[in-house]
């Protein structure tokens, strides 16, 4: 019986804004509960205690037992928590429920991007993909391919089919956006920023970007590349489209895409040509963009995104207007260690939060490899985008995920992976903290490895690397004023290092890897945290003093239970107490 038993809980909004009551659903499925029954429930920022209560059940209108929790405020602006639920049935067993909620002005402090692709008329009034993402914390979502056309955005007729055949219905996307502005998730239309189909193409040739041989750049002869200098007259038009289709559709900003290439091209202005460097050309697009929003809808109003596809110009597109750096990998960066790369190079550049668009091709509808190697390829991935600070766009639509760069060819997950992708997004909202403020410090290959002793790792027949080294524990370190974290993501006995191939082995669990930190300031505690166990809860670790070397200072030393693919350890230290004080008796 007690497999038919689960409790649940729910937020009420994938992400909430400063002031708000934080508001959770909880409920009970299985054998009805006494009215004696309570639930009680404890509220975690990172390992301190911050709130606490109980309550009853009563019976919901779908015949689950259900409870309201609600919250006032914990802190003035930005936070980040985890809930966690316990309940016993009637027999005494006890059962636990957790998420995690956070806090934030704007999405651009957390950008947990998502999608939706399939607005047919059959759409109408199935909003469980919605509820999914609310559940995930998902508070953004790119609305892909919902337009009549590249070049006109807007359709006269309110249904329609798209240039590659799929039949949208405008009322379908308006539904989705109210809803899910209702669960605090932002709306964000996708918009080629120089894609038209060839009639228009071929009404305005000078408009068009040309190839070195003189003919027309495209994407399959079918979407032509459109001069987007500021002079030109496809700016303009394009613009002018973008805040149509925010005005006429309540999107809350613009995924601005572009296609990979070309890098430079000639463009015309009637007998006069010229060679343009799309480098100089997309930052400035993007910031003209932003002050044509701006002045129509006011400021701070509409999000922008922009596409750096394969990274690129990712380092002139970094200074622009836009609200967070988006990369579109690609090989050749394949190995799990590029996609670290690419998020320090954002972040450095950019001081925004970094969102990849790295397809999961292993979970392809079309060619699907062995699910449970592509969930393992997949967790590896998660692991080392969440560590090294990035966000990844990859679910959505139904429930499942992204496989392809054409989003209405996404993939399905699983059950069981379904619970892991949970707990991976509950983990990076709970710690965001120490996951995703821009003051970290990353000194991984400062602190570790090579002639390094400032953090020892040590397990019998294991190697550690801060380089990612297949067949390793690969182990980053980052700081902030009262803080080192550590992470810790087991590569050990993987089929290959490349982040978007299936691995037909996880790696073999560890036990009791030993961590040696050199630290100046007095430890006020260590604890630990992995989304690959039962519960994202952070434990409290022993630790203690050891001698670094002859006359060489002192360690703190402690021993993390268990690696499974991902754990996070992270010393808490008294801001500018120095650790003498700690090591006193040690000293004596």
């Amino acid at each position: 019986m007690n497999d038919q038993m689960k409790l649940d809980v729910i937020p009420g909004k994938a992400q909430f804004r400063p002031d708000e009551t934080f508001t959770f659903r909880l409920r009970w499925s299985g054998e009805p509960l006494s009215e004696e029954a309570v639930y009680r429930w404890v509220v975690y920022e990172e390992h301190r205690l911050v709130r606490q209560g109980e309550g009853g059940f009563h019976k919901g209108i779908d015949g689950w037992e259900e409870a309201r929790i609600e919250l006032p405020p914990i802190s003035e602006g930005s936070g980040a928590y985890g809930l966690f639920v316990t309940a016993a049935s009637d027999n005494g067993a006890e059962f636990r429920a957790e998420t995690a909620f956070d806090v934030a002005d704007h999405w651009r402090e957390a950008p947990r991007y998502g999608f939706l692709s399939d607005f047919e008329p059959e759409e109408a009034g199935h909003l469980e993909d919605v509820a999914f993402m609310n559940r995930h914390h998902i508070n953004l979502v790119q609305f892909y391919d919902w337009m009549y056309r590249h070049d006109r955005l807007l359709a006269d007729e309110e249904e329609f089919v798209d240039p590659l055949g799929r039949r949208i219905s405008f009322p379908v996307v308006r539904e989705k956006i109210a809803a899910l502005r209702d669960s605090g998730i932002a709306s964000i239309a996708y918009a080629a920023i120089y894609g038209s189909l060839p009639d228009y193409a071929g009404q305005h040739p000078d408009q068009l970007l040309y190839q070195n041989d003189g003919r027309p750049l495209s994407l399959g002869n079918y979407f032509y590349i459109m001069d987007i200098s500021e002079d030109s007259d496809w700016t303009k038009h394009i613009i002018g489209e973008f805040v149509n289709a925010i005005e006429g559709m309540e999107f809350d900003g613009l995924q601005l895409d572009q296609y990979g290439f070309p890098k430079k091209a000639i463009r015309r202005r009637g007998k006069h040509t010229e060679v343009v460097l799309l480098k100089e050309l997309y930052p400035r697009f993007i910031d003209l963009v932003r002050a044509a929003v701006t002045e129509r809808f006011g400021e701070d109003r509409v999000g922008l995104i922009f596409n750096n596809v394969s990274n690129y110009p990712a380092h002139t597109t970094a200074a622009s207007s836009q609200d967070v750096m988006y990369v579109e990998v690609w090989d050749p960066a394949f190995r799990l260690r590029d996609l670290k790369q690419i998020i320090d190079n954002g972040r450095k550049w950019s001081n925004k939060q970094i969102v990849l668009a790295a397809y999961l091709p292993a979970f392809h509808p079309d060619h699907p490899d062995v699910p449970e190697h592509a969930e393992i390829g997949a967790v590896v991935a998660l692991a080392a985008i969440f560590a090294s600070g990035g966000y990844q766009i990859l679910l959505g639509e139904q429930g499942n995920l992204l496989a392809d760069p054409y989003f209405p060819k996404y993939g399905t997950a699983s059950g069981r992976f379904k619970a892991s992708l949970k707990r991976y997004y509950d983990f990076i909202v709970m710690y965001r903290n120490l996951l995703y403020d821009l003051a970290l410090d990353d000194v991984s290959m400062a602190y570790s490895g090579g002639i390094n002793t400032e953090v020892v790792f040590a397990k019998e027949g294991v190697s550690f690397s801060p380089q990612g080294d297949n067949g390793t524990v690969w182990t980053i370190i980052k700081e902030k004023p009262g803080y080192m974290i550590i992470h810790l993501i087991n590569l050990i006995g993987l089929s290959n290092e490349v982040w978007h191939q299936a691995k037909t082995h996880a790696p073999p669990p560890l036990q009791d890897v030993e961590i040696k930190v050199e630290n100046w300031e007095d430890a006020e505690g260590v604890y630990w945290a992995s989304p690959d166990g039962d519960s994202i809860r952070p434990i409290s670790l022993d630790y203690g003093a050891v001698p670094k070397g002859e006359g060489e200072g002192l360690f703190t030393r402690f021993t993390i239970p268990r690696l499974d693919v991902w754990t996070m350890a992270v010393v808490k230290l008294k801001q500018g107490v120095p650790a003498a004080t700690f090591y006193s008796d040690a000293d004596a």
